[in-house]
């Protein structure tokens, strides 16, 4: 559904609290979405797979040809495969429009 499309993650809570909130903008795109588990794979353009935290939320965006959506979650695992520095991304509460939601607190 999502495959291909890129992604920009950004950090919103951290859970940890030895953990310290990234302000960084990480790239991504969506190698597999997995709508009945709502995880994504996420491909990471970052060589750093470690700038990537276990212990903290992050916001999702997702920009296809049509619109701009975001959820939220957290990285539940990631690791070096033959496709890429990968993340699996679990989504909490679904997908929103960017747009609908523009005057709403994020």
């Amino acid at each position: 559904m999502y495959e291909g499309n890129p992604v920009d993650l950004r950090m919103v809570k951290t859970i940890s609290a030895d953990e310290v909130l990234d302000e960084a903008t990480h790239k991504a795109r969506v190698f597999k979405y997995d709508m009945e588990e709502d995880y994504m794979y996420l491909e990471l353009r970052e060589k750093a797979l470690t700038a990537i935290s276990l212990d903290a939320k992050y916001r999702c965006y997702i920009a296809t040809k049509t619109e701009l959506l975001y959820c939220i979650g957290v990285v539940k695992e990631r690791f070096q495969s033959e496709d890429g520095n990968m993340l699996v991304f679990r989504i909490e509460n679904g997908f929103y429009n960017v747009i609908e939601n523009r005057g709403r607190s994020m």
